[in-house]
């Protein structure tokens, strides 16, 4: 097994790996994940090696391609999981399957003294599926921290408008602070882009709807289309602020009363079992009791 392993990692390893180019916060996050996650570091090389042959499928229209376009959105959405570009993320996938197949194999070989290799290959296959059932609960956790920090960001906005900056200023302060406090904030992550973009040439009106299709989040886009409005309009932009953090608060706690009163009907229905398991266990022992009696 062991030559084996070795002839088939010869052969497919290459000569020279082809990377793909990682830039900003993305590289700033490999390189601390390579200091801080020891399992990261070691599964890399081969996540690199699987991506370089993914790179060789060509830009048509074909099912790699679809995933990979697919891959595009959802990671920045996930605040770039990994650090992975869409490649090294189908390597990734490629490598938990191969990792999984080893594992079992090597498992079903010691305490079943037989190896397993169908069980093997289910298990290998069935794990290529778990990158993306990670990236799916990124993207959901990162949502409610949005959602979370939205209202806290704002203020920052609004006393530095009030104070007399206008918006791409008090944005770009709110943005620096918040990137030596926090460079893992998302919302501070997604600011930052906006301003690059207004930084550019684009617009405010379209950065921000762009900041919207990035971020599907129902307070940010109320929030987005408030600022748009007021522009029309000719609104004090910090007064119109002010009145959407109130409204996303209030909504907020709307939402947290409603989780917290539906919260006792959806215990009700676990505490049936364990009642049932109780009344069994009473009465099991009574009627042990008895038996032993007569």
């Amino acid at each position: 097994m062991f030559l084996s392993f070795a002839l088939l990692t010869y052969g497919f390893v290459p000569d020279e790996v082809q990377e793909d180019e990682i830039y900003g916060y993305r590289l700033t996050k490999r390189a601390r994940l390579l200091q801080e996650e020891t399992l990261y570091a070691l599964a890399l090389p081969m996540i690199k090696v699987f991506a370089h042959y993914f790179r060789m499928v060509p830009e048509t229209d074909n099912f790699i391609e679809r995933i990979r376009k697919n891959l595009r959105t959802e990671l920045p959405r996930s605040g770039y999981m990994g650090a992975f570009t869409p490649n090294e993320f189908l390597g990734t996938c490629c490598t938990v399957g191969l990792g999984a197949f080893t594992f079992v194999l090597v498992f079903s070989t010691l305490f079943a003294e037989s190896a397993n290799i169908p069980i093997a290959i289910i298990f290998g296959i069935a794990s290529l599926y778990f990158p993306f059932l990670s990236l799916s609960g990124a993207i959901a956790n990162r949502l409610i921290e949005i959602d979370r920090r939205l209202p806290y960001t704002i203020d920052l906005m609004v006393l530095s408008m009030r104070a007399g900056l206008d918006f791409m200023t008090a944005l770009d302060r709110v943005v620096t602070r918040g990137q030596q406090q926090n460079p893992d904030d998302p919302m501070i992550q997604e600011f930052g882009v906006v301003l690059q973009e207004m930084r550019v040439g684009t617009s405010k009106s379209d950065a921000l709807l762009n900041l919207c299709e990035r971020v599907d989040s129902d307070y940010l886009n109320s929030m987005v289309g408030a600022i748009i409005q007021s522009e029309k309009r000719g609104t004090p932009l910090a007064t119109v602020l002010e009145i959407q953090i109130d409204t996303i608060r209030n909504k907020r706690t709307q939402k947290i009363e409603k989780a917290a009163s539906e919260a006792a009907v959806k215990v009700l229905f676990p505490l049936m079992f364990i009642f049932a398991a109780v009344v069994v266990v009473v009465m099991g022992a009574m009627i042990l009791k008895v038996k032993g009696s007569s």
